[in-house]
């Protein structure tokens, strides 16, 4: 019997069957859809892929890698929602999927063949890296994105620890290493007995006390203390050897689940090189070889020949321009490495980088010009493996193998990596110069300090700075006379910064143009030249707007007279100053009170003539670039610029002020990347052929502390 709404068939006639090849199909197509639904479904939708061809979606090769990325704020360590983006680049090279996993991560199924990620989120300034699938299985990547506006965090503590002069602050976020789930109710424990516990952001706070004895003295070791992190249902961890420093570090810890306690060593590169026999830079067989190799290769591409006239001419013309030679941005770091063979990766702004790991090289507490000399030496050093990388998966390892790197922050050194921005070493003026370093370069063993010199030429002899049998000509180096011994010779010696900025005054320019090209007298790989380098004062083709020398010029103006200033009290001032200066006698103090009237953050706009153009000088844009000099004990400032435009007014990118030295802020009339749309019709470049300052520009989180800075020579460089 027919259900009620059956057709029958018609009589006599056999009903018609589709072809099985059509049926199939339907098959095909239906089950594609749905794959295509469940890989939707699973996936992000902040998550993009560049469109891989119908077959690359349907066929997953044997050769596909599978590989595993986490992005996190490089501030706090926590996982962050992001945007990634997957480019093949190349025929064989296709995206087969990318999904998100429960931990965070997004797993991207990749065909052999080389491939462009871009990866961004809100609020963070995105990120541009590139990985090769091969043979052998992708290694676990992180990618570490920089907050767009900058955190004062650190600098609030180095305040705080500065305020009891003889404290250090140690600050850290803790996570479950699987999930990147913070961990709050974790206790912290120091070996001088402070104790606290993580909140539920995972973040912990304590204090340690310097021993008197060494507080104020340049050529000590920091003195040491060890951090004890204990979780109920996790494996706790207990580092040891860390530097105390009157200072702010912040940590970012992952924390396994199991039980029991696991020891690291956090003795400091310069610490170690003191303790252990021939340690200083401990490196395998394999690794020491590929380190001389790299500087051989070197040696080769780019050593000053004096019978060779376009080398000589070269480093003349280096040595009378500055060089604009391209800084990276952003480096792949290998972690969890032995020599340079590492286990994972982590992706970093190429200046948060730097800023990060100048302190497993330098001690932060050394002098503000060591650090920002040392800086220089980083950053090339990191720029060289960017084009010259370990292997194919990252561009640098983050043992003493290659250069010392940690997730840590310290204040100081996140400074002189901010003081000294971009400015590297070149020896050709177009390439980051192969920037060696090591502790002490004093070309002498110390027969009686029990410890073999690590260079094997010391025909230098005492008191100098060198090693000819590998390309590095002898240096006087008169600060490290008497100093065993602990380095290879060639470049800068680490301890020789701190004796030429703490015992003997010279500034960070000149201490790396002393190492790398003897004070402008180049030869062999002493050749390398500062390249980028913003400022040095009034001189060729600067025209000074405002010396200071006879009174305040064109800053006559209260801090807060401008309707656009907020936070600060009207106890403020601007005023001519005689006691600090960087050139000539005299300087501009500001001095900045807290309004406690508002919770304001501090926007300072201090007026040149008052505000009003015709006031001010006319500067010629083509070329131009406006900057001035600027001193402050605190920390956490910003500096910027506005410019009368012929639309309206521009006002320039922010610039971080370091602590405690004399620095040169600069920004170019003719690159948009510098400005922002302020007022009036403005359109975030400069226009107009001539143009005049309107003002500078402090900006601080709010603070009930009293903030003085000294301005000097504000100009315009053609």
């Amino acid at each position: 019997m027919s259900e009620p709404n059956d057709s029958p068939a018609p009589k006599h006639r056999r009903p018609r069957r589709a072809p099985t090849w059509l049926a199939i199909l339907a098959l095909l197509i239906a089950g594609a859809v749905f794959a295509q639904w469940l890989r939707t479904a699973r996936g992000n939708a902040s998550t993009a892929v560049a469109a891989p061809s119908a077959a690359a979606r349907l066929a997953a090769d044997a050769g596909d890698r599978h590989l595993p990325i986490r992005v996190r704020d490089s501030v706090s360590g926590r996982i962050l929602d992001s945007n990634l983006t997957v480019h093949a680049r190349g025929a064989s090279a296709h995206v087969q999927d990318l999904r998100a996993a429960a931990s965070g991560e997004r797993i991207a199924t990749l065909a052999p063949g080389e491939y462009e990620l871009v990866i961004g989120a809100a609020g963070y300034q995105s990120l541009t890296t590139h990985t090769r699938i091969d043979a052998a299985q992708p290694l676990p990547t992180t990618v570490w994105l920089t907050p767009a506006a900058p955190s004062d965090a650190l600098d609030l503590l180095a305040l705080k620890a500065a305020a009891c002069a003889r404290c250090a602050i140690v600050s850290g976020h803790l996570y479950d290493r699987a999930s990147g789930r913070p961990l709050a109710g974790a206790q912290v424990r120091s070996s001088q007995g402070a104790r606290t516990t993580s909140d539920r952001d995972g973040y912990f706070e304590l204090s340690a006390t310097l021993p008197r004895a060494l507080a104020s003295d340049s050529e000590a070791l920091p003195a040491t203390f060890d951090l004890s992190i204990e979780h109920a249902g996790y494996r706790g961890q207990r580092l040891n050897g860390l530097a105390l420093l009157n200072d702010s570090r912040h940590l970012i810890l992952d924390l396994d689940r199991g039980d029991g306690l696991i020891a690291m060593d956090r003795l400091h590169v310069q610490q170690r090189a003191r303790q252990r026999e021939d340690q200083q830079r401990p490196q395998s067989a394999e690794d020491a070889l590929r380190a001389q190799a790299d500087a051989a290769a070197s040696a080769d591409e780019a050593g000053l020949d004096p019978a060779r006239p376009q080398s000589v001419a070269l480093a003349q013309r280096l040595a009378a321009q500055a060089a604009s030679v391209a800084v990276p941005a952003s480096i792949r770091v290998g972690t969890n490495c032995s020599g340079r063979s590492c286990t994972a990766v982590s992706v970093y702004n190429f200046e948060d980088y730097v800023g990060r790991g100048l302190d497993e090289e330098w001690i932060p507490s050394w002098n503000p010009q060591s650090l920002a000399a040392g800086a220089v030496a980083y950053r090339s050093y990191a720029a060289y493996y960017v084009a010259h990388p370990v292997n194919s998966r990252y561009d640098i390892c983050s043992s003493t193998s290659c250069q010392a790197f940690n997730a840590d922050s310290v204040a100081a050194t996140v400074a002189a990596a901010a003081a000294t921005r971009g400015v590297l070493l070149t020896r050709d003026g177009q390439n980051a110069a192969f920037s060696e370093y090591s502790s002490e370069n004093n070309a002498w063993d110390d027969p009686g300090d029990g410890l073999s010199c690590v260079n094997n030429d010391l025909s230098c002899g005492n008191g100098n700075n060198g090693s000819p049998r590998n390309g590095w000509p002898c240096l006087s180096d008169d600060v490290g006379r008497g100093r065993g011994c602990f380095g290879h010779g060639r470049g800068m010696s680490q301890w020789g910064t701190q004796r030429w900025a703490a015992n003997n005054g010279r500034d960070w320019r000149w201490i790396a143009n002393h190492y790398f090209n003897a004070n402008n007298n180049p030869g062999g790989q002493r050749n390398a030249f500062l390249a980028n380098d913003g400022g040095g004062g009034p001189g060729g083709g600067a025209v000074v707007l405002d010396d200071f020398e006879g009174g305040v010029g064109r800053f006559a103006s209260a801090p807060t007279l401008s309707g656009s200033t907020a936070g600060i009290s009207t106890a403020s001032l601007a005023q001519h100053d005689c006691a600090t200066r960087k050139n000539g006698v005299c300087s501009l103090r500001v001095l900045l009170k807290d309004d406690p009237a508002v919770t304001t953050a501090w926007s300072v706009r201090l007026l040149s003539g008052g505000g009003t153009p015709a006031n001010n000088v006319e500067l010629i844009r083509d070329g131009g670039k406006v900057g001035f000099w600027i001193y402050t004990g605190a920390s956490g400032l910003r500096a910027s610029l506005s410019i009368d435009d012929s639309d309206g007014t521009e006002r320039a990118i922010e610039r971080a002020i370091p602590t405690g030295q004399w620095t040169y802020l600069e920004w170019s009339l003719d690159d948009a990347a510098q400005w922002n749309a302020w007022a009036g019709a403005s359109n975030g470049q400069i226009d107009g052929a001539g143009v005049r300052l309107d003002a500078v520009w402090f900006l601080r989180e709010q603070t009930s502390f009293d903030v003085n800075l000294y301005l000097d020579d504000v100009q315009i460089v053609h």
